[in-house]
């Protein structure tokens, strides 16, 4: 079954407004956090703020990696999170590899390729401003 998302509209720091593939998202820890995941094919692994991990209370006492992106490089720390994507009757969770950014950035979390498109076809209807997601 196909799972069909529209294009949300994201704020940039500078005020200005973007619509991107971004869907909603559930992360499971500690807490449990509804929020907004950007489809990023762009990105090898998804990425997570401290924030975010923190309130999760995932493991980021890990060895300090680097991270690159298209700010530069940042020191992460590489754990895995419990995720949900879901809409109507169709309700995926898996766990994912994630990088824990140790800068303070402000970022949507972001869904990279390892973990997600490797158990979706993801199809992007930039046009439409729509994001199909199919289980594989």
């Amino acid at each position: 079954m196909t799972i069909t998302f529209r294009y949300k509209t994201i704020k940039r720091p500078d005020g200005t407004s973007v619509k991107t593939p971004s869907i909603p998202i559930t992360l499971f820890g500690k807490e449990v956090i509804d929020t907004i995941g950007l489809l990023d094919s762009g990105a090898d692994i998804s990425a997570l703020s401290k924030e975010f991990a923190e309130v999760l209370g995932l493991n980021i006492t890990g060895e300090k990696t680097p991270a690159f992106g298209i700010g530069g490089k940042v020191d992460a720390v590489d754990t895995s999170m419990k995720i949900c994507i879901a809409k109507g009757h169709e309700k995926y969770n898996f766990i994912i590899p994630v990088k824990v950014i140790l800068d303070d950035y402000d970022f949507p979390v972001i869904l990279g390729r390892t973990g997600i498109f490797d158990r979706f076809i993801i199809s992007f209807n930039q046009q439409q401003e729509k994001v199909y997601l199919k289980k594989i």
